[in-house]
C-alpha cells in the first residue's frame, strides 16, 4: 500500500507540472500575439477617418480646419463608429473648439488634441475603446 501511495503521488505531481507547463506556454503565445504590431490591412479594418471639419477655436477670431484618423480596438467598435458619425463629428467639434490658438501651436498642441479627443471618443463608444487618434489634417487661422 505504501508503494501505491508513492506512485499516485508521483503521478499527481507529474500531472500538475505538465498542466502548469502547458498553461505557461499557452499564456506566452497569447502575449506574443498581443505584442505583434498590426499590419496595414488590420489598421485599415479597425480605423475610420473623419471628414474635414472646420470649427471656431476658443480664442476669438480664430478657427481650425481638422481631420483625424481614429484607430478603434476592434472591428465591432468600427461598425459602431460608422453608425455614430454625428456623435463622432460633434465630439471632434467640441474638442477642437475648447482649445485656443496658442494651446494648439506646435507638436505639443497636436499631441494634446489627439489625447483629449481619444478620451472624449472613448466615452461615446459602448462596444470598445479608442486605441489612438492621429491628426491627418490641421490648419489654424
Amino acid at each position: 500500500m505504501g508503494k501505491l501511495k508513492k506512485i499516485i503521488g508521483v503521478v499527481i505531481i507529474a500531472v500538475v507540472m505538465g498542466v502548469g507547463a502547458a498553461f505557461y506556454f499557452v499564456q506566452k503565445d497569447v502575449e506574443a500575439e498581443e505584442e505583434k504590431p498590426l499590419t496595414a490591412e488590420e489598421l485599415a479594418e479597425m480605423s475610420i477617418d473623419t471628414d474635414v471639419i472646420t470649427t471656431n477655436l476658443a480664442s476669438p477670431g480664430n478657427f481650425g480646419i481638422v481631420q483625424f484618423n481614429i484607430l478603434l480596438s476592434n472591428t465591432e467598435t468600427k461598425e459602431e463608429a460608422e453608425k455614430r458619425t454625428a456623435e463622432v463629428r460633434a465630439a471632434v467639434i467640441a474638442t477642437v473648439a475648447s482649445f485656443t490658438k496658442d494651446e494648439l501651436i506646435g507638436e505639443s498642441g497636436i499631441t494634446l488634441i489627439e489625447e483629449e479627443l481619444a478620451a472624449r471618443l472613448s466615452e461615446v463608444f459602448e462596444k470598445g475603446k479608442v486605441d489612438r487618434v492621429l491628426v491627418t489634417e490641421f490648419k489654424m487661422q
